[in-house]
């Protein structure tokens, strides 16, 4: 009976990109800040093929956030976000811009409203 062969990169190389995407950027200056002392923020991965609404985040602050993050690790307080929301099906991208507080040790996704033609707003909520 013959086996099945199975190519260990192959198999192992979409896990390499699902989890280099699952990273987060370090977008503030100084010493990275322990998980109590800052907060994270997510958006989608930008590789989510087959998600109807995908928040991909552009920036935040003055940090412009890669194609392979889909999380920051911020300070405390204020922050301004640009992130395009997208809805494949209607081929609708549409940029907005979300100021938001957020506090030490928080967990945050920024979430879209939307329908099948659109975009209407993309709110930060807590985690």
């Amino acid at each position: 009976m013959p086996r099945a062969f199975t190519n260990p990169v192959a198999t192992l190389l979409p896990l390499a990109v699902l989890l280099a995407a699952c990273g987060s950027l370090k977008a503030y200056e100084g010493e990275r800040l322990a998980a109590g002392d800052r907060a994270i923020v997510r958006a989608d991965p930008s590789m989510s093929a087959g998600l109807p609404v995908e928040v991909i985040l552009r920036r935040v602050d003055a940090y412009e956030v890669p194609v392979s993050k889909a999380a920051v690790e911020l300070e405390p307080g204020w922050h301004s976000f640009i992130v395009d929301c997208r809805v494949p099906e209607a081929g609708v991208v549409t940029r907005f811009v979300i100021d938001g507080e957020v506090s030490a040790g928080g967990s945050y996704r920024l979430e879209a409203n939307a329908t099948s033609r659109g975009c209407r707003e993309v709110v930060l909520r807590p985690q």
